[in-house]
């Protein structure tokens, strides 16, 4: 006899004798390619027992405040008082009848639908462990462009975690060998002031950095499956700090400070710290409001402006000219409470920054005081204060510089991708790409015994014809450019089955953009360049913004045993160097080789002018799309009286045999009160391993069978058109 128990923040709870709960289980459904974090949730009603009442503190009186409905609970699911799921709870509600209570309504959701929940509407640039400063200077970006910063986040050090690629902004960068006019953006080397103008350029950070930040700031873990660095398909992944078209700042000829640093910490505050370069808020007491004073001054002529951010929102911009007095800010700014879902497993945090915006070379001296003011009138102040502030010198934060993209939406960009899967395994979230997630499994399990046999069914695997993969914008000049010429978005790929006369077009589209890039030719000559470069303006030539870009970078120096060094420029007119190490953009791993792109068909590459094959759909989709529109695919459905050893056993990587035929499982739903389950599993079409319990006729016919062992030629043309 199967029983189902449930339990709150560890505290059991009375169900229903005849509550049917069934739970819904699918990592990857053929009929939804893109849908990621897509784990199971289930509503159902639990009695107003006595024990309910005492959990739920009688929610249902609002004159009682206890439960908190607004946040979802940690909870379990067991089977037989054995750990089946792990998620969290949310109260729905309650059923009255003759206004007495008679049922609590529930929604159990799992865990990896819960990270949506976490994550909230958070942008990428709420990432505090990315609150790195940057000197936004000629030396500073020279130095990213040719070395790279690295990154130390968490006690880990993360190499080359910055770099800055050769990506200008507005300015079109060429190569002539025979040409010496000053002023151009010329890169060829010599001792005019011409080339590269080093404000141009911007940084870029290492995703891996990213993902790292996440576990940090969620208390999640990701596996090192693929997010790792010794994954090259990933390793070698950037994102570029383009947070507005043209410049990093909007008015080039002032400086830019973010004050950093802060220190002499005083007294202790209740739910807030200060960090390098804010005051992380993450909880103000029940009784207390809490106030924040600044405090600036100066004693140059120089005007100024001080802007106060209270996490993106811009609380406080004021425009001064400083002297021999202390300028105060007396304006005192309440501070609310965080509104991210509160989590024992989460840090919330609501970060206070300052920056300081000024035209003349200058040094401020600031403090921050935070001030909690209690109900019974008494205080608590913790002041921190910098060191001095020079705005000789323009710093940036990573952070505020990144692409506006929520961290939910960037993770998803990232699993559409490369068609990563993930699922909850020990505590830590476990990312695989599809084929290896299927591949990591090679448990099989004979169910025909325990069928109900009254009633199957066999469908249509899939109801639609074709799929377009593509990036949400491909429209930088050469993209645009490319799109022009060939009437296809760089990058992209239709991907159509010639046996399906009818259905619809799917599509998976990224949230990022998609640049393409230019190997500068010699116009003074006849050969091509190592300078590879991005071109980040619109189809007319002005600045551009396009979606967040993602590329690999390569660092181009002697090693190759033939470099162009390039000519770079201070300002314009200003210092001219000659480097002989800089990052170049790329959309394949190695431009040198065929090896992984970013591109979704088969394209030339930019750099070595010759197609490359290994594409995302090459790579991570082509065998389960292959498969899925295979003339003999089909969803089947079972129903399942199945056992408690293989309930609490039973993995979606698994595979299934009935009536000596082996399945992948598409999706199970599993009535936790009588054990029967419903399966839509998808017949295996290639070759496959199965278990010794399965027939060896079976094992013969999967050798011999024409269909499943015949190579599949893909004729792939000009358009990125791919049919089979």
């Amino acid at each position: 006899m199967t029983e189902l128990q449930l339990y709150i923040e560890g505290q059991e709870v009375e169900l229903h004798d005849n509550e049917s709960v069934v739970l819904k289980q699918a990592l990857q459904d053929v009929r939804s390619l893109d849908k990621v974090f897509t784990d199971f949730t289930r509503t159902f009603n639990v009695p107003a027992s006595t024990v309910n009442n005492k959990i739920f503190k009688h929610f249902y009186n609002f004159n009682i405040i206890g439960f908190d409905a607004r946040h979802k609970q940690n909870a379990e699911l067991n089977i037989n008082y054995k750990p089946f799921k792990t998620g969290k709870i949310k109260l729905e509600g309650v059923q009255m009848k003759d206004n007495k209570p008679v049922n609590y309504r529930v929604t159990f959701y799992g865990s990896l639908v819960s990270l949506k929940d976490i994550f909230s509407t958070d942008k990428i640039s709420s990432l505090d462990g990315l609150s790195i400063t940057l000197d936004y200077t000629s030396a500073g970006i020279s130095n990213l462009l040719q070395n790279g910063a690295n990154i130390v986040l968490n006690s880990e050090t993360i190499s080359r975690g910055f770099i800055a690629p050769l990506i200008t902004h507005t300015d079109r960068l060429y190569y002539n060998s025979t040409q010496d006019t000053a002023g151009t953006f010329n890169l060829h080397p010599t001792s005019t002031k011409k080339g590269v103008v080093w404000n141009q350029l911007k940084p870029a950070i290492k995703v891996y950095a990213i993902i790292k930040a996440i576990e940090f700031k969620y208390n999640i873990k990701f596996s090192a499956d693929f997010f790792s660095l010794t994954n090259t398909a990933f390793d070698n992944l950037y994102l570029w700090l383009h947070k507005q078209k043209g410049g990093v700042f909007d008015v080039e000829t002032r400086n830019l400070v973010a004050v950093s640093g802060w220190s002499n910490i005083q007294g202790s505050l209740n739910g807030g710290t200060f960090t390098l370069d804010a005051f992380l808020n993450e909880s103000i007491p029940a009784d207390a409001n809490r106030f924040l004073q600044l405090t600036v001054g100066t004693s140059s002529s120089a005007e100024y402006e001080i802007i106060v951010y209270y996490d993106e929102e811009i609380i406080h911009n004021s425009e001064h000219t400083g002297g021999a007095d202390i300028i105060r800010f007396l304006d005192q700014f309440r501070i609310q409470n965080p509104t991210r879902i509160n989590d024992e497993s989460v840090l919330d945090s609501d970060r206070i920054h300052v920056k300081i915006l000024s035209s003349s070379a200058a040094t401020f001296a600031l403090s921050m005081s935070v001030r909690d003011s209690s109900l019974d009138g008494s205080t608590n102040t913790v002041t921190a204060q910098t060191s001095n502030v020079n705005s000789t010198v323009t710093k940036i934060v990573a952070t505020d510089q990144m692409p506006d993209i929520g961290v939910m939406d960037f993770l998803t960009g990232l699993f559409k991708m490369f068609n990563l899967t993930a699922f909850f395994e020990d505590d830590v979230i476990k990312v695989l790409p599809l084929d290896d997630f299927y591949a990591s499994s090679t448990s099989t399990y004979d169910i025909t015994e325990y069928l109900d046999k009254a009633k199957s069914e066999v469908n249509s695997a899939v109801p639609y014809s074709s799929i377009n993969f593509s990036y949400k914008e491909a429209k930088s000049f050469f993209a645009a450019n490319h799109k022009q010429q060939f009437n296809q978005d760089w990058g992209s790929l239709k991907y159509e089955d010639l046996g399906s006369a009818e259905g619809s077009t799917y599509t998976v589209q990224l949230p990022f953009e998609n640049q393409k890039f230019e190997r500068l030719k010699n116009s003074g000559g006849t050969a091509f360049t190592t300078i590879q470069w991005g071109f980040s303006v619109d189809i007319n030539q002005t600045p551009y913004l396009g979606k967040p870009l993602l590329f690999y970078a390569m660092r181009e120096d002697d090693s190759f045993g033939v470099l162009n060094p390039i000519s770079y420029l201070d300002n314009v007119g200003g210092n001219q160097s000659t480097l002989n190490a800089y990052f170049v953009p790329s959309n394949s791993v190695d431009p040198l080789t065929s090896t992984q792109t970013l591109n979704f068909g088969s394209e030339k590459s930019e750099y070595a002018r010759v197609n490359y094959d290994k594409s995302l759909f090459s790579t991570y989709y082509k065998n389960y799309i292959v498969d899925t529109f295979s003339e003999n695919r089909r969803i089947s459905k079972f129903k399942a009286y199945l056992p408690l050893s293989i309930i609490s056993k039973l993995k979606l990587q698994d595979k299934i045999i009935v009536f000596n035929n082996l399945y992948k499982i598409n999706t199970i739903s599993t009535n936790l009160q009588n054990g029967l389950s419903t399966f839509e599993l998808i017949n295996e079409v290639t070759n496959f391993t199965i278990s010794a319990l399965a027939n060896p006729q079976d094992q013969a016919r999967t050798i011999d069978d024409d269909f499943t062992t015949a190579d599949s030629t893909l004729v792939r043309a000009d358009n990125a058109l791919q049919r089979i």
